[in-house]
């Protein structure tokens, strides 16, 4: 009777040890990959990281990051556990969750950051001057591209692949400058610093400002977001990567010394490429970081999503949102 009593007690005790694991709301996790990239609206990724605003609030948790030159490939990645958590571009994300994709949205990150430069040898007076030119976005459906598209729609225009005039090219930001010194391309819609380098470069000029764009750039140009399984498991690790990033946010509206600094060391180590002081101070102009989510207009980008032809059926974002 005692063994059966014993043994009784064990199997209560794991009952709650269990029950107080499940309460929890997280699994055994030992590591976190983070994703974003080498732009200057991923800049809470970069603070979070560099300042450690993660690793406080992840405490005994190895953190992981990996780097990524357009959406496609976040999205892959965050698709197929290689990132748990990360910063991208609202279309990739808009695209992948209408498409079925393991994705939530957790945050806004920034505002604004996308412009259009125009080689500086060609005449520009407005969108019409587009047609038949070769202008690059960073890849295809990604914020860049379904801004651009939409500036063409607006006109009565669109990309070749939309039966238009405009020949679109995918093309790495941070190599863009070689192909407009080459005459490769004529412009590009494309997010800061890259913008500010092509200006300091004397290859491009700005022509679409920031307040330009649709939506007067009040569209997000970086939002957090994780694996809808990850976020499911680990609830509780979640809400504690949201305070790192809210303080990431924080720092870079009331320390623009150091964040520049920051963003300066991250973007060479990332991209090998040293960016000038001067260029990200101007960069900064164009990007507000806040975490407020304007849901209105990202249903509006979903819309235009499936009404371009990168999504069918439905495009209602109502269970993209986290619940907390």
């Amino acid at each position: 009777m005692k063994r059966i009593a014993l043994l009784l007690t064990v199997l209560a005790l794991s009952m709650v040890m269990v029950a107080c694991s499940q309460a929890s709301g997280n699994k055994d996790v030992e590591e976190i990959s983070i994703g974003y990239f080498p732009n200057l609206s991923h800049a809470p990724a970069m603070v979070g990281i560099e300042e450690g605003f993660f690793t406080e609030e992840l405490e005994g948790l190895n953190l992981q990051t990996m780097n990524f030159p357009n959406g496609s490939l976040f999205m892959d990645a965050l698709s197929t556990g290689q990132i748990d958590i990360g910063y991208v571009g609202p279309g990739p994300m808009i695209n992948r969750y209408l498409q079925g994709g393991d994705v939530v949205l957790l945050s806004n990150a920034s505002v604004g950051e996308n412009v259009l430069v125009v080689r500086n040898d060609i005449e520009y007076n407005g969108v019409e001057d587009l047609d038949g030119r070769i202008i690059a976005t960073a890849s295809t459906g990604c914020t860049h591209d379904l801004l651009l598209r939409k500036m063409l729609q607006e006109k009565g225009m669109a990309v070749e692949e939309n039966g238009g005039t405009v020949q679109r090219v995918a093309q790495r930001p941070a190599t863009n400058v070689g192909m407009l010194q080459q005459k490769q391309l004529d412009g590009a819609l494309v997010s800061e610093p890259w913008a500010s380098i092509m200006e300091s470069e004397g290859v491009g000029r700005v022509v679409v400002d920031v307040t330009e764009v649709p939506w007067d750039g009040d569209v997000p140009a970086t939002v957090l977001v994780a694996r809808k399984s990850f976020v499911e498991e680990n609830p509780e690790l979640v809400a504690q990567f949201l305070k790192g990033h809210e303080k990431a946010i924080d720092f870079l509206n009331n320390d623009r010394e150091a964040s520049m600094e920051i963003i300066i060391k991250q973007i060479k180590e990332i991209t090998d490429q040293e960016i000038a002081k001067d260029i990200i101070d101007n960069s900064l102009h164009r990007v507000f970081f806040r975490s407020e989510i304007d849901r209105e207009v990202l249903q509006e980008f979903a819309d235009l999503s499936k009404d371009l032809g990168f999504i069918n059926g439905d495009s209602s974002l109502e269970d993209l949102f986290w619940k907390k």
